[in-house]
């Protein structure tokens, strides 16, 4: 067994872990192996203890059935995968951004591990304890399989989505590390290029600026997998209707395609469930088939005859009770309200007519007791508009009203009406500002499509 440790210097691993130097026009470093697609699943034992490290209870529909740390370590590895994860959405620190490695290489999350495992088992979790200057480590050899554990202490780890407090100190970025350990787990070592990468070791390093991958880490991973060829089956959509799906997307064999899906338990050995024999129609762009009985939330691959990466597809997130609800999505940006702070919108809940408990609030940083309106508009806009910006424009509708609560924060339940599905709206929020220029403030927008 070897480790690779976040984060020792380069010094204190020899031994540990094989070193290949990078040549003249690189820093990445490999450490001598590579994930085939036998092991391209993951799962999340989730015994971490700290509090912070689970109080995120928001679901997102990138994430299906996924929260607090789990939803962290998935957003993590989904950052290394070949394209942005379905519209790129996911990940605050990056909007529209999240899935930067542009190689052939794509993982399968297979839900949450009863146990830790074994070093070869593919599982992150917690283990208890502490190293002087480690955080976290990756248990190799590489080729059949690793185990990522985060030290309990004195580590506080946080789920996010945001930054945690206190960056200075013991307060950690959950996803910002496990982004960083998982690239050992796809064969990376640590990087010389400071501070930016990664793959750049440093226990007093911000992770949550650096979930994100950098120019020299997409180096890495490229060389390793080899840059995303053209021909690499692509998942862009599908609909469920009962137990009947239709696969939208492309380079889809006519009739030997393999189809992945997380495994409904979450137990075994993190094999994916398989459809194997399926065919495809209309130039390799549609495919029908009945989805497996024991098929979860989780992720949707699809794999064409061969044993190389660009035969296996994107990592499509799989929703078998929702079908695949778009995300909400986020833009522009709220103003500076006479507090110093802004009032940001923040959905919870699915945009569903089924489940119909969607809801959009701000939870901190609106005046305390001020008046608001929640309204949306038919079409994006960008509009100067009392010192701030109109996201919204088309016909604008009030939805709701309310009043801040002392904290500046205040909540909207959004009734989702079957009318509803297939609607796009725009959603901001108009509040009283007495003691701002123009006596208002604005949030930010969001893009919310309804669906079934």
């Amino acid at each position: 067994m070897k480790l690779s440790s976040l984060f020792l210097p380069c010094a204190a691993l020899a031994g540990a872990a094989l070193l290949v130097l990078p040549g003249a026009s690189q820093a990445y470093n490999f450490l001598g192996g590579s994930l085939d697609l036998t092991q391209r699943d993951f799962r999340v034992f989730n015994n971490f203890t700290d509090v912070e490290a689970n109080d995120n209870q928001l679901v997102d529909p990138q994430f299906p059935g996924a929260t607090g740390a789990v939803r962290s370590i998935w957003a993590a590895v989904s950052e290394w995968g070949s394209e942005p994860r379905k519209d790129g959405s996911g990940d605050i620190s990056q909007p529209g951004g999240l899935g930067s490695g542009g190689a052939n290489f794509d993982s399968i999350f297979q839900g949450e591990a009863p146990d830790p495992g074994g070093t070869n088992d593919n599982v992150f979790s917690e283990i208890s304890g502490q190293s002087a200057g480690v955080l976290a480590f990756t248990e190799l050899p590489i080729s059949d399989g690793w185990r990522i554990r985060f030290y309990r202490a004195p580590t506080v780890w946080h789920d996010g989505p945001g930054a945690p407090p206190n960056l200075g100190n013991d307060h950690k970025d959950l996803q910002g590390v496990a982004t960083h350990e998982y690239g050992h787990a796809l064969g990376l070592d640590h990087s010389t290029v400071a501070l930016e990468t990664v793959m750049f070791p440093g226990s007093g390093t911000n992770f949550y600026q650096r979930r994100t991958l950098h120019s020299d880490d997409i180096a890495g991973i490229q060389a390793l997998y080899g840059v995303k060829s053209p021909s690499k089956p692509h998942i862009e959509s599908y609909v469920l209707n009962g137990i009947q799906l239709t696969i939208f997307g492309d380079h889809f064999d006519a009739s030997s395609n393999e189809l992945w899906f997380t495994h409904a338990a979450g137990l075994g050995d993190g094999t994916p469930v398989k459809l194997t024999g399926v065919g495809s129609t209309q130039g390799g762009t549609v495919i029908n088939a009945s989805l497996p009985a024991n098929a979860g939330h989780g992720d949707l691959m699809l794999r064409i005859p061969g044993d190389t990466g660009d035969k296996l597809s994107n990592s499509y997130p799989f929703d078998p009770l929702l079908g695949d609800c778009p995300g909400v999505l986020s833009y522009g940006s709220a103003m500076v309200n006479s507090l110093g702070l802004t009032a940001d919108l923040v959905p919870s809940g699915f945009p569903s007519a089924s489940l119909n408990n969607f809801n959009l609030d701000v939870t901190f940083g609106g005046v305390g007791n001020a008046p608001a309106i929640l309204f949306y508009g038919t079409q994006q806009a960008s509009t100067p508009f009392f010192g701030g910006t109109l996201y919204a424009g088309g016909r604008l509708q009030r939805a709701a009203s309310s009043t801040f609560g002392v904290f500046g924060d205040i909540y909207f339940s959004v009734p989702v009406t079957p009318t509803m599905i297939g609607q796009t709206r725009y959603y901001q929020l108009w509040y009283k500002d007495v003691a701002a220029p123009m006596g208002v403030g604005l949030s930010g927008a969001l893009q919310v499509t309804f669906c079934p």
